[in-house]
């Protein structure tokens, strides 16, 4: 609502009262003094203004998570912990850096609750750079430990391009300003416990700024994993891609998210499943939650947040379990959104 401030200015009425006597004596009643009582017009508002990616200096992040765990030797059939989200927090928790060079001697750090890992710039697996969608760090403690991993994979918008001069940084992926994702893989051993954490992190947008009326769509990348547990035969543990759209009435809060994911194989993608969900912005926040309801593939719960000025991009989380056409299944994912 659009308020406007009206000034109402007090008219002075000046009294002349005649001498009653008819001599030049008489005293004159005295002139009032006008008082004005106008309503001062109220200072405006100044509009938030946020960060932006690539990062300009090292910094941390809270993030809303998604994270699921197995066990066992995916030569055969694992055993499927459980999947489920979080809410923005410090439960998981990313310190990164904006360069990534032979020289730069600052870790790369992520953490979920106790659980934490280092990582040196000679951990890179993937190096950022033009085309790459993730830049990945990975360590393994092999042959101390078999089958012992920890892995980073962090989506290409953070690390300046050192092509581009600093009057004028840019990203190598510039779609997301505000936001961003990273994925956490790690495993104790060959038939060990895994540990698979997904998370969205960046610039909240403030309670204040979030939009109250309209409705608004959003383009959208997803990323994530799946895990398939059969109940003979190998396991598979495959990256998702696929198509999402979400769609926020910001009048009502009511926010609804429909994903067609495919499992990332050696043979080529595979349909995963469809999930449609709803949820809901609570009054006065800027996150909201929701569960995938009849007609999904599987059950499940996702939670974001928005970021940047009047939600311009979105962060949502994932945690999908139950039955798919190849057997027991687990994913987690984040989906980062920008307003259409």
């Amino acid at each position: 609502m659009i308020r406007r401030s009206i000034l109402i200015a007090s008219t002075a009425v000046v009294l002349v009262v005649a001498g009653c006597s008819g001599g030049d004596d008489a005293t004159p009643t005295p002139t009032p003094t006008a008082t004005s009582s106008a309503t001062p017009t109220p200072t405006p508002t100044a509009a938030p203004t946020y960060a932006a990616l690539p990062l300009t200096a090292a910094a941390e992040f809270f993030t809303v998570s998604a994270a699921m765990s197995y066990t066992g030797d995916v030569a055969g059939p694992v055993t499927l912990g459980a999947a489920g989200t979080d809410g923005f927090s410090n439960r998981v928790r990313l310190a990164l850096q904006n360069v990534a060079t032979a020289t730069d001697a600052l870790p790369v750090v992520v953490r979920e609750n106790a659980e934490e890992s280092r990582f040196a710039t000679g951990d890179q697996l993937t190096a950022p750079a033009v085309g790459v969608t993730e830049y990945v760090y990975r360590e393994s403690t092999a042959p101390t430990t078999a089958g012992a991993f920890t892995q980073l994979e962090l989506y290409n918008n953070t690390i300046r391009n050192p092509a581009t001069p600093d009057s004028a940084p840019e990203g190598y992926l510039t779609t997301f300003k505000r936001s961003s994702y990273a994925a956490w893989w790690r495993g104790d051993s060959t038939a060990g416990a895994k540990r698979i954490t997904y998370g969205t992190y960046g610039y909240p947008t403030i309670s204040t700024d979030l939009p109250t009326t309209g409705t608004a769509t959003y383009t959208t990348t997803v990323a994530g994993r799946a895990v398939i547990s059969p109940a003979a035969g190998a396991s598979s543990v495959d990256k998702l891609t696929g198509t999402v759209t979400v769609s926020i009435n910001y009048a009502t809060g009511l926010v609804t998210m429909t994903m067609d994911l495919s499992r990332v194989t050696a043979g080529g993608n595979v349909a995963y499943g469809t999930f449609t969900g709803t949820g809901a912005i609570p009054v006065g926040s800027t996150q909201f939650t929701g569960s995938f309801g009849p007609g999904s593939t599987a059950g499940g719960t996702f939670q974001g947040v928005a970021y940047g000025t009047q939600a311009a991009e979105l962060g949502i989380s994932f945690a999908i379990s139950g039955a798919v056409a190849a057997g027991d299944s687990r994913a987690v994912g984040v989906v980062l959104a920008k307003k259409n």
